[in-house]
């Protein structure tokens, strides 16, 4: 061995990129990703210890926030699924036709601002008159410009408003819900609890009505 051999420095370790990737994987909002970060970190240390490579602790890092974060992704993704995504494309068909029938529980358990029992037993009654008891309520397409809606409706929380067609025993009708996901004083709602029902003229009928007369 010469001198200048004796005097090169040994090669540099590089980074594993198992290692790189198991960390990002770990820090992913969806369970899926979360959870494949564990595998994957678990390669991360096989290549570090098999090809010289350095990027333990960042593996072992990764595993560890692996396992923390899936269960909680994981209960996050059903409780949206559960709570906000299935209602959204359901509608809110059962809970008014239940109301309809006099089941005042669940049109009441959202219900906005001021508004009594009595007040919503009017609204139903006037919707079963107008065009029977509802069957079910199917997502609809709308322009942009008509999705859009104006004016102040007392939000201070995060809501989403939603168009429908209602489908009633005698008509199909235009229609949108207010889904309220959470407001400032009740916390997590995940509920309809304003509805508007399209009539002649570019006319409404609303739930909760303006002036809250029964």
């Amino acid at each position: 061995m010469t001198k200048q051999n004796e005097a090169m420095p040994p090669p540099r370790k590089r980074l594993s990129a198992w290692a790189v990737l198991s960390m990002v994987l770990a820090v992913g909002m969806c369970p899926f990703v979360t959870a494949a970060a564990i595998p994957v970190g678990l390669w991360a240390l096989r290549d570090v210890s098999r090809n010289g490579r350095y990027g333990r602790r960042l593996a072992i890092v990764a595993l560890v926030v692996a396992v923390i974060v899936t269960p909680i992704t994981t209960f996050g993704a059903l409780w949206w699924n559960n709570r906000v995504r299935v209602p959204l494309q359901s509608g809110p068909a059962q809970m008014i036709a239940d109301g309809q029938r006099g089941d005042m529980t669940g049109f009441m358990a959202a219900a906005a601002g001021e508004a009594t029992t009595e007040h919503a037993q009017a609204f139903l009654k006037n919707l079963t008159q107008k065009w029977g008891i509802l069957r079910s309520t199917r997502l609809r397409e709308v322009p942009v410009d008509d999705a859009v809606m104006e004016g102040d409706d007392g939000a201070a929380g995060w809501w989403i408003w939603v168009p429908y067609e209602a489908m009633f025993e005698q008509a199909a009708v235009p229609m949108r819900a207010r889904f309220l996901v959470s407001d400032p004083t009740r916390g997590w709602v995940t509920a309809f609890d304003r509805f508007e029902f399209d009539l002649k003229d570019r006319a409404t009928m609303e739930w909760p009505p303006k002036d809250n007369a029964p």
